[in-house]
């Protein structure tokens, strides 16, 4: 996070991170129906500008509000949905600690594609196997068999080939994972540095400001 940033900003910037995750979400996935999550783009883009803290907020806040939200709006929901708050929760952390371990970053773009990418399949393993694990324990628990989610069919296709039930559930999530997290690494990414170079050219022109009035 950049030392001058203000709590102000970061809560301004929450919020929009926030929003463009469930409005992401709803027009990819609900409306669109791409076979991709597409719900952390503001995630990333969160924990690239102001850090660990805020970026779990973003990520386990959109889970908790998609919740309330699709309930208020009469669709079908289940309590265990908002377990997946530990997927954005673990994307948010390792996002943050690869980042942060690395003060190079940004010292040439060969450097942050291969950090991009690290980040991607480092965060998409964590989902997989956290997500694998929810929903194994929601099939064993609840017997459900028909919760629709973008790896609903790779699923079905797993299990009919006898790999068992947890191997199914996380296996058959990578594909769809790996995707969702390279693009979504990417544009929260790409967001953050936009955001940054705005804030650079405004501060720029208030510093030459302040020296034309003295």
């Amino acid at each position: 996070m950049h030392k001058q940033t203000s709590l102000f900003r970061v809560i301004v910037f929450c919020v929009l991170a926030l929003a463009f995750n469930l409005v992401s979400a709803f027009v990819l996935g609900d409306v669109l129906h791409i076979p991709l999550f597409m719900d952390t783009i503001g995630t990333v883009f969160i924990v690239f500008y102001a850090g660990l803290v805020p970026g779990l907020v973003v990520g386990i806040g959109y889970n908790i509000l998609r919740f309330f939200l699709m309930a208020l709006l009469g669709n079908p929901v289940y309590p265990w949905e908002m377990m997946y708050c530990l997927c954005d929760g673990a994307i948010a952390f390792f996002t943050w600690l690869i980042y942060r371990k690395n003060q190079y970053f940004y010292y040439s773009r060969p450097l942050v594609f291969l950090y991009l990418v690290l980040i991607a399949l480092v965060t998409a393993f964590a989902s997989s196997i956290i997500g694998g694990a929810i929903e194994t324990t929601q099939r064993i628990l609840f017997h459900n068999h028909i919760y629709v989610n973008p790896v609903r069919n790779f699923v079905t296709a797993f299990l009919g080939q006898n790999f068992g039930l947890f191997v199914s559930c996380t296996f058959s999530r990578i594909p769809i994972t790996v995707l969702d997290r390279i693009i979504c690494t990417f544009l929260g990414a790409g967001i953050y540095q936009l955001v940054r170079n705005c804030e650079k050219k405004m501060e720029e022109r208030a510093e030459e400001r302040n020296e034309s009035f003295q």
